[in-house]
């Protein structure tokens, strides 16, 4: 009978000890930041005209955080990032994307990052600042395995047709290398919502 009960007992206190409820697995009190919209206003209350090299200087400043500037130009308000390597969970220390999913794949495979800035007036007061950042995907032109065979085909064609390669437009630019081929992924939304913050923070 005694050891009825105890049984009886820690069947009891093991039915207390329960996880969180499905329908409620975040802590209480973690909240989930905000996006900021894209383009950010900046500096609302000035008058057109006012403020715009200190607003560049600002906006160069971040970038400069996550590219190598490889194209500023105050008149035009536009901003190039040089293409950059994703830096992945063996990076832990090079600014990458605050994603842990895109991080992963960063991880895995090769991708880059190519970012672009516009600056322009807002009306009535302030300024827009755009920021873009594109995602690619390193195009091999053969599997990287140590046992990979190039296989041969009585029937395969003599020409070579790499010369016919299609390209998008919005990834031919002049700070590409022509050898090199890239896929295009889309936008790195995460790191063009880090970029956002700081900007906002700066206000």
């Amino acid at each position: 009978m005694r050891r009825f009960g105890a049984a009886l007992l820690l069947a009891t206190l093991a039915g207390c000890a329960t996880g969180p409820m499905l329908d409620n697995p975040i802590r209480v009190g973690d909240a989930v930041p905000a996006a900021c919209e894209n383009p950010i206003l900046i500096f609302p209350a000035r008058a057109p005209g006012e403020g715009y090299a200190e607003v560049f200087d600002r906006v160069l400043d971040v970038v400069d955080d996550y590219f190598p500037i490889a194209y500023a130009n105050r008149y035009e308000g536009r901003i190039l990032g040089r293409p950059t390597i994703a830096a992945g969970y063996e990076q832990p220390f090079k600014p990458g994307s605050p994603d842990h999913y895109e991080r992963t794949l960063a991880t895995l495979q090769a991708y880059r990052y190519r970012c672009e800035v516009r600056i322009r007036e807002a009306e009535p007061t302030g300024y827009y600042v755009q920021v873009i950042v594109r995602k690619e995907l390193k195009d091999y032109p053969a599997p990287s395995g140590q046992f990979t065979g190039v296989p041969v085909f009585g029937d395969s064609g003599t020409v070579d047709r790499d010369h016919f390669l299609v390209i998008d437009p919005e990834v031919v630019n002049p700070i590409t290398d022509p050898t090199e081929r890239w896929i295009p992924k889309g936008r790195e939304t995460a790191i063009e919502q880090a970029m956002l913050l700081k900007l906002q923070r700066c206000q």
